[in-house]
């Protein structure tokens, strides 16, 4: 069989999930079955080196759309990485340079209502979520075309003996930071206050009631995330930590953390970082937010690979409490949480699954076998709905009215207004 030629393209090439997924696709697409190539559209970033170590072609066109029809022409696959919108000088030249298959891996589940839409084959949504969320918008169009590939881990790496954090590493860190003895509550994530909801404090704080020697590692914090600990008082409580794009100290991070608190204010579209910490043995509690992204429900099983909560202080208070208290159910957590990672995300499954589709779309190989991608059906909301009533612990009539109200127009009008008061 002739080498399918390939174009793994994003906007750039820099450290984001977008362009991390990219890589590990061409990291891992069988070499004796597809050429691959990588391509910055717009701009190149510090993943060339990265892909290129790999032993990847890598082309920067910065803009040149020129560039991008000559490299179409001998192009078997094109696989764009994006939001989901369509951009349509991109496509124009797709279009007039069409490849014999087109894909998108579909990161926030977005769409233009084009005629250039039709030029996607395969439009594949990394969460059952946000795919749930496009139906429902689109009153269930393109059935066969949407489908869901999560993202992939490369948890075979991540625990590679030169990757993985010794013991005596994490004790030094401990040692270093005078936490022998706490118990550390942590979080890893950009220093961008639409990444942290601040719910976190007030659940890490309402914790601190229960338990008076917890820490919060805090990697990634912002001026206003450290304003309102000082606000609440736990500043104190804080160890804070500048990102690094260095993953092997980002996996000591998650090694010395007790639980991984995970609140983002506009939810996860997939979740990495959870990934991350789940392929590291680290327990997750995440918050529920069926107003906004929501695939962390969909990464941590409540009470199965993690715990699952409202977005209520006492409720995420709770969950910590019960992993701290209960040893074995931290230790149940761990271990099946790096197991649903390897299951369900492993890179190379990830990419296998994509290798079939293509095969098949070609009439090369009819047969999927332990395919991860998910078609759409009616079943999926069914289950995301029951996924979104699955949390953890009991809530009260008068809770449910809060968090009812928050998701209401009327909240947002009300905070908008509150917003432009205190400015």
């Amino acid at each position: 069989m002739k080498k399918i030629k390939i174009i793994e393209c994003a906007n750039q090439l820099g450290l984001g999930g977008t362009e991390y997924a990219l890589q590990l696709y061409c990291k891992y697409f069988d070499k004796e079955k597809f050429d691959v190539i990588a391509v910055g559209l717009l701009d190149g970033g510090p993943r060339e080196d990265l892909i290129r170590n790999l032993g990847i072609k890598v082309e920067v066109l910065n803009g040149d759309l020129n560039r991008l029809k000559t490299l179409l022409t001998d192009t078997d696959v094109f696989h764009w990485h994006g939001s989901g919108d369509i951009s349509y000088s991109l496509f124009e030249v797709i279009r007039d340079n069409r490849p014999k298959l087109v894909l998108q891996t579909n990161v926030f589940g977005y769409y233009t209502n084009t005629p250039l839409y039709d030029l996607i084959d395969y439009d594949l949504f990394i969460s059952k979520m946000i795919l749930v969320r496009r139906m429902n918008a689109d009153k269930g169009t393109y059935p066969d075309k949407r489908k869901v590939l999560p993202y992939p881990v490369d948890i075979d790496f991540l625990n590679n003996s030169d990757m993985l954090p010794q013991q005596d590493e994490v004790d030094e860190f401990k040692v270093a930071k005078n936490i022998q003895n706490n118990f550390i509550v942590g979080r890893i994530g950009r220093a961008d206050d639409h990444k942290f909801d601040l719910i976190t404090l007030d659940g890490f704080k309402e914790y601190t009631k229960i338990n008076a020697k917890a820490k919060f590692l805090l990697v990634g914090a912002t001026k206003k995330i450290i304003k309102y600990a000082d606000k609440i008082g736990i500043r104190d409580k804080l160890i804070l930590i500048q990102n690094t794009s260095d993953l092997k100290t980002l996996l000591l991070y998650y090694k010395v953390m007790d639980v991984f608190l995970a609140a983002s204010n506009i939810g996860e579209s997939f979740g990495m970082v959870m990934a991350e910490a789940m392929a590291m043995g680290t327990p997750v509690v995440t918050i529920s937010t069926p107003d906004r992204d929501n695939a962390q429900i969909e990464v941590v099983d409540n009470m199965k690979t993690g715990i699952v909560v409202p977005r209520l202080k006492e409720q995420i208070a709770a969950a910590l409490n019960k992993i701290a208290a209960d040893k074995e159910l931290a230790t149940k957590f761990s271990e099946e949480g790096k197991r649903k990672i390897y299951k369900s995300f492993r890179a190379q499954s990830i990419v296998n699954s994509m290798e079939q589709l293509i095969l098949k779309h070609f009439g090369h190989d009819n047969n999927l076998k332990g395919s991860l991608i998910v078609d759409w059906t009616v079943s999926l909301k069914s289950e995301y709905n029951l996924r979104c009533e699955d949390v953890y612990g009991s809530i009260s009539n008068s809770d449910r009215a809060v968090l009812w109200f928050r998701r209401t127009y009327l909240f947002k009008v009300f905070m908008q207004l509150l917003k432009k008061l205190n400015s």
